[in-house]
């Protein structure tokens, strides 16, 4: 049985715990409990915990003992604990330590936690600490006036956690935004041979080996863009090759060859993209 944490100490704080369905507790990931605002007593885990758990420091500093080694954790600083791992955690000194912590679970976490770089227990800065507590205190809310959807909502949110943390903790150790363009490699490779045909998020997120709503936040955090932004930027830089190279092929093969449907469409994305259609492309390349 989960221990009900932060009782002890408790001052200011809420905090609450899910009273998940076994049908719930069988989702890849799901929220556990939350808890918003407390002042931190200290707690000592020999045996780790049974869940994953993500404490951000809102005011003081705490300090974390996590495998013969003392983390200072100052506000705008968290740390993530993985489960089962032995650890300890407390107020750096007799000022208040008050923090937010959030505790989720699933079969998918540690994979999705892998393929992020949050490969281990560690301490993180937090380049956005707002979002955070945002996402926290949405947890909080959830739990604390439960409903039939409350199991799907937190799973929704425990997800939304993790992507969270992708995106705004770091430290020297954790995997850095190039590290995942280079994971993305195949996809990008795939995207440039198959331009002619139509390409689906199902297909691309394949190649990546990730599920297609896991590999649109990825491709995005990535690149900056969606994954149709880019492939029709791609589409587009290739169609002004075709027609700076061949200038009498006619626009309307020129779009089936870079794998847009109707030529009607090929003329507006690239009106979009290039400020000018292509005909005035064509024109203004053939007078230089």
């Amino acid at each position: 049985m989960i221990e009900n944490q932060h009782t002890r100490g408790r001052r200011d704080g809420e905090f609450y715990l899910a009273g998940l369905t076994d049908l719930e507790k069988e989702l890849p990931f799901h929220l556990v409990g939350v808890g918003y605002d407390f002042y931190q007593y200290p707690v000592h885990r020999p045996f780790g915990y049974p869940v994953y758990q993500w404490i951000q420091t809102v005011s003081g500093t705490g300090i974390l003992e996590l495998r013969g080694v003392k983390y200072e954790v100052p506000a705008e600083y968290g740390f993530l604990l993985y489960p089962g791992e032995a650890h300890a955690y407390y107020p750096a000194d007799d000022k208040p330590w008050r923090v937010h912590w959030i505790t989720i679970n699933g079969y998918h976490i540690e994979s999705i936690l892998q393929y992020t770089g949050l490969k281990k227990s560690s301490v993180f800065a937090i380049s956005e600490p707002m979002v955070l507590n945002s996402l926290i205190h949405k947890a909080l809310n959830l739990l604390k006036t439960p409903s039939e959807m409350t199991g799907l909502n937190g799973s929704v949110l425990a997800y939304q956690l993790m992507m969270d943390l992708f995106k705004y903790v770091w430290n020297d150790e954790k995997e850095n935004h190039s590290h995942h363009s280079s994971r993305l490699k195949k996809v990008f490779e795939q995207i440039d041979r198959e331009l002619g045909r139509a390409l689906t998020i199902d297909d691309l997120a394949k190649t990546a080996g990730v599920t297609p709503q896991y590999f649109c936040e990825l491709f995005k955090i990535a690149t900056k863009q969606r994954p149709t932004e880019y492939i029709n930027r791609r589409r587009i830089d290739k169609a002004k090759e075709i027609i700076i190279r061949e200038p009498h092929k006619k626009l309307n093969d020129i779009a089936k060859d870079v794998g847009f449907e109707s030529n009607s469409y090929f003329s507006t994305v690239f009106r979009k993209l290039e400020g000018i259609s292509p005909n005035q492309f064509r024109d203004f390349n053939s007078l230089h």
